[in-house]
């Protein structure tokens, strides 16, 4: 079966030239946007004309996302209040060194987990980069929204060194299992209901609903252990921190006496503290969150690249090999920045942005009625002729200068009102993984000739990236 991507591309090809065409799916017009110039009428976020993302006419209710979190939220009042809960509890993070007080021991961690695994007498561990960093990304997200870690890079070391396996190893494996599981194959939740039935189709959603419902009987395990500890704090008459909440406490605090940040202007059905199974939909938004690992694809098959991102490495840890990576840090790393923006640019994490209009609007020269589903081709977008240079080629450089970027020709985080709101985590994350596991490792792919093994839903994710990790003297 054609990877989704994949026929997009394909058809990108053949009909994206004018920068629109038409697809009709079951019976679901659909019209695909390829062009930067039309895109500005979905981002606007004076108007919630282009706020939702689909027509819901698919299984959103079954798996329970219509009214819940905020990536596939198809309920506008539930999506805004969401919206803003999450936004002001992860946000203003970026702007600290919570972030990379995290990052900072957790890829120390992970780096030594790859030494422990190299065999004596080889140079290197051979490892899939593309599990560890689910895995990783598991673990940072778990501290950052509720502030206690699943150990989840640790269980799977021991279980490829053939240790003990315990049922907290087995409960982490399948935990972060069932993100990706989600992540690999949730395009089946926007199958037309008529299709629900069709065996094929059926197996599928079928075995992604089981999936989905022990990812949320876990996170709502967390959730209530939370607001028993919450609980015992009162009771005890203990203060709660609120000045340094995570999300989850966020949420369990929301419209109770003792939320620091009441919401003043709030649809009076929402002005009561949110159920276990709304705060599952945010904090279920907060794990499904993909961690770059193409970025070590392309720099493999661009030695020079490659060779530019060392130097920019070894200049800013000159003075000392052993810093953490802080905000300061991360200013300095251009270069580093520049290959996960140009990483993105080409195989895009997020490929196709979708949005349901609301309103009769005019769209690329064309009027269109209301109720009409659009796609923005993100991938078609990034790599298109008509703003980038030599497209296919991976070129870094081309992010040092932004001012010569056209408007709307680059998305990594969609935009608009419905733009990524871990966006600035997100860079900081992959920032600090990739100038650290670089400081530390001369990274090689075991396999120069295999092909870039990727898998798109409506988020692209790396199947299977095996490289060898062979550690560096310290600069």
């Amino acid at each position: 079966m054609e990877d989704i991507d994949d026929w997009f591309h394909r058809l990108n090809k053949a009909y994206g030239r004018n920068g629109i065409y038409e697809l009709n799916i079951a019976g679901n017009r659909q019209i695909v946007v390829t062009r930067a110039e039309y895109v500005d009428k979905f981002l606007v976020t004076e108007t919630s004309s282009h706020v939702m993302r689909t027509a819901n006419n698919g299984l959103l209710s079954l798996f329970d996302l219509e009214n819940k979190g905020v990536g596939l939220n198809h309920d506008y009042k539930y999506w805004k209040f969401n919206r803003h809960l999450f936004s002001q509890a992860i946000m203003p993070l970026s702007s600290t060194e919570k972030p990379s007080d995290i990052l900072n021991p957790l890829i120390e961690e992970m780096s030594n987990y790859w030494v422990d695994l190299k065999r004596p007498g080889d140079d290197g561990a051979i490892i899939d980069i593309s599990i560890w960093m689910r895995r990783f990304t598991a673990d940072f997200i778990s501290l950052l929204t509720t502030g206690k870690r699943m150990a989840i890079m640790e269980h799977y070391c021991k279980k490829l060194k053939n240790e003990p396996i315990t049922k907290e190893m087995i409960d982490s494996e399948e935990f972060c299992e069932s993100i990706h599981t989600f992540m690999s194959d949730n395009q089946v939740i926007f199958v037309p209901k008529i299709l629900r039935s069709f065996p094929l189709i059926k197996h599928r959603i079928d075995y992604l609903l089981g999936n989905c419902n022990k990812f949320y009987g876990r996170l709502v395990d967390i959730i209530r252990k939370r607001r028993k500890e919450i609980d015992e704090t009162i009771k005890s008459g203990g203060k709660l921190d609120t000045k340094r909440m995570d999300l989850l406490t966020s949420l369990i605090l929301a419209n109770t006496k003792y939320d620091p940040h009441p919401l003043k202007h709030i649809d009076p059905s929402l002005a009561r503290p949110m159920t276990d199974d709304e705060v599952r939909g945010v904090m279920f938004d907060a794990f499904v969150a993909g961690t770059d690992t193409v970025s070590v694809y392309y720099l493999s098959h661009n030695p020079e690249a490659k060779k530019k991102l060392l130097e920019e490495i070894d200049t800013v840890f000159k003075d000392d090999p052993n810093k953490p990576v802080t905000l300061e840090v991360l200013e300095q790393l251009k270069y580093t920045e520049a290959i996960i923006k140009e990483t993105s640019r080409i195989r895009p994490t997020v490929s196709m942005v979708s949005r349901y209009s609301s309103k009769p609007d005019e769209i690329a020269g064309h009027k269109w009625p209301a109720n009409q589903l659009f796609i923005m081709y993100v991938r078609g977008i990034n790599n298109n002729p008509l703003y980038w240079k030599e497209p296919e080629k991976f070129i870094p450089e081309r992010f040092l200068h932004p001012e010569e970027i056209q408007k709307n020709s680059f998305s990594m985080f969609g935009g608009g009102s419905r733009m990524c709101l871990g966006r600035k985590i997100a860079i900081i994350e992959l920032k600090t993984l990739l100038a650290l596991v670089y400081k530390s490792f001369d990274v090689e792919l075991v396999d120069m000739q295999a092909p870039l093994k990727v898998e798109t839903s409506t988020i692209t994710v790396c199947k299977e990236l095996k490289v060898r990790v062979i550690p560096r003297e310290k600069v």
